[in-house]
């Protein structure tokens, strides 16, 4: 290989990446996606920086337990301070875990608080690749324009983004507005790419993994403490959707089932647990979730990203309302795990417990790595025309 080649080859992999995506939501599988992606190109010899754009109503949702930001936010501190008192502390250790991974974890730009900030700053990305995570997702409250990256004026790509479980609801108006200038676009979900090139019009969409899945349970022991933090056998139950009662339901059946422990997080009211018995382990935060994951003996719930860990940590578990969520469905169905689904329509229907991954790893990496393909065919290409 002459010098030219060389040096031509060294560029391929030192491009400077900028990043937009719901990094900063206090959300267990938003924060990790972006960590993931992050990780996976400086693995690859590229720069990345993550576009550290906050709304202010994204920093309202995501308050201190303490807050007076809003009035809807005032009232919940008012009725947790009534009512809820012993939950402050927790609480705030809580919040101060996905604080200090935010800060310690990425690699953020400054701060932009608006698209206007967006459009007069001065980037110096080779490109910009928007997604994952639910940046498409209309429906969502801190979703704003700012995720189509029409404020950048260089190459940009979209890797992965989801317009969220129930994609046919959102405003194809909306996105014919938004989604245009990019060199390529890959979403996460079936369904979205129906949506882009059957009602919007997109040439060519792909289908690809989510940024979690294009590394491996050992790339994230790199975040978890060798210590289990609960030491008995146990469940892991999570889920972010609402006060979810029939899932408090189901999970409370398996656990005397298997006469197991159930174990969440701090997302819910404890009065409404208890009736379920279903224990508390307060504070969580990115790297605690994966280590109460990891560490289960079952996984129960009806977060995505639960379920992705789940497969990488090589876990028995079961997915709930997985028939109707097209993010989870579509990932269940990539590696033959449709069987995990517990339906809320017919909730005593279930497969057997333990699950034989030989089948489910082949498939997960002929997933990952056609991903992966489409992923760096992008970056290269984009350096290759300049």
């Amino acid at each position: 290989m002459g010098y030219a080649e060389v040096y031509n080859s060294w560029l391929l992999w030192n491009m400077k990446i900028g990043i937009i995506t719901f990094h900063a939501s206090f959300n267990y599988g938003s924060m990790l996606q972006a960590w993931a992606l992050q990780t996976y190109l400086e693995k690859k010899g590229n720069q990345l920086e993550i576009v550290n754009y906050r709304s202010h109503i994204q920093k309202v949702i995501y308050h201190k337990p303490i807050s007076f930001a809003r009035k809807d936010v005032f009232f919940a501190t008012l009725k947790r301070f009534v009512l809820y008192p012993s939950s402050i502390k927790p609480l705030y250790k809580k919040w101060h875990l996905f604080d200090t991974f935010l800060h310690e974890k990425l690699n953020t730009s400054k701060e932009y608080s608006t698209i206007k900030d967006l459009e007069t700053a001065e980037f110096d990305y080779d490109m910009l690749i928007c997604g994952s995570d639910q940046i498409w997702n209309a429906s969502a409250p801190d979703a704003t324009e700012a995720y189509y990256g029409n404020w950048f004026h260089g190459t940009k790509i979209a890797y992965a983004a989801s317009m969220g479980q129930y994609p046919e609801k959102n405003a194809i108006d909306y996105y014919k507005r938004q989604i245009n200038k990019f060199a390529a676009i890959s979403v996460r979900e079936e369904k979205a790419r129906n949506i882009l090139c059957n009602k919007i019009g997109v040439e060519s969409v792909e289908v690809v993994c989510d940024p979690t899945l294009l590394l491996n349970g050992r790339d994230y022991g790199r975040l978890i403490t060798d210590e289990p933090i609960i030491k008995e056998s146990y469940i892991f139950f999570y889920t972010p959707v609402g006060l979810p009662f029939k899932y408090f339901s189901i999970v409370s059946k398996l656990g005397k089932e298997l006469g197991l422990k159930i174990v969440t997080e701090k997302a819910y009211y404890s009065k409404d647990i208890r009736k379920f018995d279903i224990d508390e382990y307060v504070p969580t935060g990115p790297e605690e979730f994966l280590n109460l994951i990891k560490n289960a003996t079952v996984v129960c719930g009806g977060s995505f990203h639960l379920q992705v860990f789940s497969i990488l940590f090589h876990k028995d578990f079961y997915c709930i309302n997985g028939d109707k969520d097209a993010r989870t469905n579509n990932l269940l169905t990539k590696v033959g795990l449709q069987d995990r689904i517990i339906s809320l329509e017919h909730p005593n229907e279930r497969c057997q417990l333990h699950i034989n991954y030989t089948d489910v790893d082949k498939k997960l990496v002929e997933y990952r790595d056609s991903s992966e393909k489409w992923l760096l065919r992008q970056v290269n290409c984009h350096y290759s025309i300049q």
